[in-house]
């Protein structure tokens, strides 16, 4: 029953808006025994990429957005183990239940979180007080195991019950959203104690109904020493830039760590031609700016172009990092060719839900290799540094091919 009750828990934060519903046509599971750790799969993909771009330029930094759970080890990646050593023989070689996957944070310089202040699964706290009370629920949760006594690691609340219909739908859909925010910041907080604990930086993308919450995830972010960019509203990060950015300052930029502000621009197709968008995204004074290597996805950013990105209208130096989706492949950029679809090549796994998008397989050497020229492109630009974006379909693997079959 409690091995339910937790995997129940775990499903209901697994489900994500961004990732493709859909299987794939004629997809046959494999048997639970042959699915891949989806985790160690993109994590690896990560550490290649960033220990690649290291060793090229030790200056060059790198962000990762989203995969949580790719910074500490899970529940579920006790379960593969448990499925793939059933007589323990490797027992002593496994990394414990959340342990810290090092050689990933090695070549993070930090993290884009999204939604840590505005949205349906925003923290209503300050983070450290956030991060003291899991340790310490955690630790007690561990000392009833030695007694024998066994809760999940997130309450699993059953009813109450009504003999309405109507009631008991409403009921149940209000707690699945309860049980859904409790695990997604159960993961969140793991990877903010993990990447804070080691010495990394945390950058916020907040998308706030009004205003007053725009205002109040700036100061929050502030507070709990995180890099924001706030906006209102939902949608594709495609912005024109505020000139004069909230904690706007003189100082020169060198390192994530002394950012204080940020600028995601990963759409340009709004700034209409691509002298305007340099121009508009170079006249502001933000610490960091992140955009897309194409602009409109097809005509390719040059070295004058990074370089005049590369300072504030105030003068001082600034950085700038190229966007790299890792997860997904999209039809509108770049790098697409004509014919490809689902299956061809390969690595095209699976239509999204957004259009254009397809989720791509990381386990494809082809589409490894073409990661790998990605990179070498966004440095031969000049870029200060990347950010990896689209990690988390590991997620919608992971629902594709349960290890409960």
């Amino acid at each position: 029953m409690i091995k339910r009750l937790i995997a129940l828990a775990v499903l209901l934060g697994a489900a994500s808006p961004a990732l493709a519903l859909d299987r794939p046509r004629d997809f046959a599971p494999p048997p639970p025994s042959m699915i891949p750790n989806f985790r160690e799969q993109t994590r690896d993909v990560v550490i290649e990429l960033g220990t690649y771009a290291k060793k090229r330029n030790p200056a060059f930094q790198v962000l990762m957005r989203g995969g949580d759970e790719l910074l500490v080890k899970g529940e579920l990646e006790m379960e593969w183990d448990d499925l793939h050593d059933p007589t323990g023989a490797n027992f002593i070689k496994r990394p414990p239940l959340r342990s810290v996957f090092r050689p990933l944070v090695k070549v993070l310089d930090g993290v884009v979180m999204d939604g840590l202040y505005c949205g349906p699964y925003a923290f209503d706290k300050p983070l450290d007080e956030v991060i003291k009370a899991r340790r310490a629920l955690d630790a007690e949760l561990e000392a009833e195991r030695r007694r024998g006594v066994h809760r999940p690691p997130v309450a699993v609340e059953m009813g109450p019950f009504s003999n309405d219909p109507a009631e008991e739908l409403r009921k149940y859909n209000d707690l699945k959203q309860k049980q859904a925010r409790a695990e997604i910041q159960r993961r969140a907080t793991y990877a903010l104690d993990a990447i804070r604990s080691e010495g990394r930086n945390v950058l916020a993308v907040e998308m706030c109904d009004d205003k007053g919450g725009m205002e109040a995830a700036y100061k929050s972010a502030i507070r709990d020493k995180v890099t924001p960019y706030a906006k209102i509203g939902g949608g594709p990060l495609e912005e024109t830039p505020r000139a004069h950015p909230a904690f706007e300052n003189a100082k020169e930029i060198l390192t994530v760590a002394h950012a204080r502000n940020w600028l995601p621009v990963l759409r340009s197709d709004k700034f209409g031609t691509k002298g305007k968008f340099v121009e508009a995204v170079g006249e502001t004074n933000y610490d960091i700016v992140l955009v897309d290597v194409a602009h409109r996805s097809s005509e390719l950013l040059v070295k004058a172009d990074i370089q005049r990105l590369k300072y504030k209208k105030l003068g001082p130096r600034r950085l700038v990092f190229a966007v790299m989706p890792l997860g997904r492949a999209y039809d509108w950029r770049w790098y697409w060719m004509k014919g490809w679809e689902v299956g061809n090549p390969a690595f095209l796994y699976a239509l999204d839900e957004g259009p254009g998008a397809f989720v791509t397989d990381l386990g494809s050497g082809e589409w490894r290799g073409m990661l790998g020229k990605y990179l070498a492109g966004i440095m031969d630009l000049g870029f200060d540094g990347v950010m990896f974006d689209d990690v988390g379909t590991y997620l919608w693997f992971e629902e594709l091919m349960p290890l409960g079959g």
